[in-house]
């Protein structure tokens, strides 16, 4: 989902060879990063590439893009930091950039911004400058120029009126604010010689750079696996079969004091114990509370650190597609076998129906095509015949109901196996204890 996404599923394809493709955005939209992402692979693919900057120092440009993961200090790579000073320096600049592609003979041009040149040349000259001079030495070196154009903020226009009909190809990047988050907005409304598929992607920055944010096609990922992977709790396993397969989605539903968290840490320190990679994302408790219910369990944490991840996040904190990058992240970087999310229903106090549901199937296309075993949570609020309704109850494989009942002023807490997929379960009501090593299923 970084710029190979953007090539092969935005654009289907390579930028046309002499074309000037024109990405324009407010500040802190990450018009340097797409670039040097660009950058980045074609200079894997063995091109050349001539970056010429107006904004930065070749020092500071190579110190951030290193922290992004671009590894651009390359004999193919070469740097130009130039400045603007009125329109005879700007013509003397323009004269050693030209001079520049004459020599190297890039494949890729980009300066940053094309809006510190176009503001000390008059109106009339910007077309004759793009197209006539520009466009040539584009053209003639058969190369692509990538040039950036700011775009002030809250502005719907950008440069002087004739860039976007002079270039060949237009991105906009859009900074958005929506509701308590900025979003991210990547628009392609012209691009010649290719067709793009959709006009908008949402996308957000990360330390590895630009993350794409899009449902994909649900393509056939393989024969469906009949490992089990064991729930943690031994008499669990004997109700549903001998354990989840891997692979598989299920959902925890119950009020609160029904142990569904303590349902998820059985499922991820047991696996751990066993030598699984497990990795739990909790949005209503804090690391350190968790750690301390598992020492309340007898869960030795120190015994398997080493296959196991806590981590808490504050889903208000970020916007839908960011929370989804980082738990993207998470995965690719740990590559986890089993992963238990708590809770879905903190999501959905803070994400519209339409960016709940997108991020909820995203998730189950992820951890399908990874193979890795996912349990999560949802709250229950009143009796079972209000479960919430979020799409996990659709696209999960299991759901295990928890409620509890009050008799001669005792909680007695309840289990039901409502749902799971190719799998002779049980249909019974089973009786289950928390106690002070955690869940026991009891009848």
């Amino acid at each position: 989902m970084s710029f190979g996404y953007f090539k092969n599923k935005i654009i289907e394809g390579d930028f046309p060879e002499g074309s000037i493709i024109m990405i324009a955005g407010e500040p802190g939209t990450g018009k340097t990063i797409l670039v040097s992402s660009i950058a980045h692979e074609e200079i894997k693919e063995g091109k050349k590439v001539l970056f010429v900057s107006f904004n930065e120092t070749k020092q500071d440009f190579f110190k951030y893009t290193k922290k992004l993961g671009f590894e651009l200090e390359n004999e193919n790579f070469r740097y130009m930091d130039l400045f603007t000073a009125g329109r005879d320096v700007v013509d003397t600049q323009l004269s050693f950039i030209f001079s520049e592609i004459e020599k190297f003979n890039p494949n890729i041009i980009v300066i940053d911004s094309i809006t510190a040149i176009l503001s000390v040349l008059a109106k009339e000259n910007i077309r004759t400058f793009l197209h006539t001079s520009l466009g040539r030495f584009v053209k003639k070196k058969g190369a692509t120029a990538f040039i950036i154009a700011e775009k002030p903020i809250g502005s719907e226009e950008f440069g002087y009126g004739v860039e976007e009909f002079v270039v060949d190809g237009l991105i906009i990047l859009r900074y958005l604010k929506h509701d308590e988050h900025y979003r991210r907005i990547l628009e392609v409304p012209k691009m010649r010689g290719l067709k793009i598929k959709k006009p908008q992607y949402e996308y957000t920055i990360t330390d590895k750079g630009i993350f794409f944010f899009d449902i994909p096609e649900l393509n056939r990922i393989g024969e469906a696996s009949f490992e089990r992977v064991s729930t943690g709790i031994k008499e669990l396993d004997e109700l549903v079969g001998g354990g989840f397969y891997r692979g598989s989605i299920t959902v925890f539903i119950g009020n609160t004091g029904t142990g569904k968290t303590t349902f998820g840490l059985h499922f991820t320190y047991n696996n751990a114990l066993n030598g699984k990679k497990a990795l739990f994302i909790t949005f209503e408790e804090s690391e350190e509370n968790i750690l301390r219910a598992m020492r309340n369990y007898g869960m030795d944490y120190s015994a398997v650190k080493e296959n196991m991840i806590i981590k808490d996040m504050i889903p208000e904190a970020y916007s839908p597609v960011t929370f989804f990058a980082r738990i993207y992240d998470l995965i690719e970087s740990f590559k986890p076998e089993v992963l238990f999310i708590d809770s879905f229903s903190s999501l959905n106090e803070h994400m519209e129906e339409v960016e709940l549901s997108k991020m909820v199937r995203y998730i189950q296309l992820t951890v399908k095509r990874l193979g890795i075993t996912l349990c999560t949570t949802l709250n229950l609020e009143g009796n079972l015949r209000k479960i919430p309704q979020t799409g996990l109850s659709t696209l999960s494989d299991n759901i295990v109901l928890l409620w509890y009942e009050l008799e001669n002023d005792s909680v007695h807490r309840k289990l039901l196996i409502l749902k799971s997929r190719s799998t002779d379960h049980s249909r019974k009501i089973h009786s289950y204890e928390i106690t002070d090593d955690g869940i026991r299923i009891i009848g």
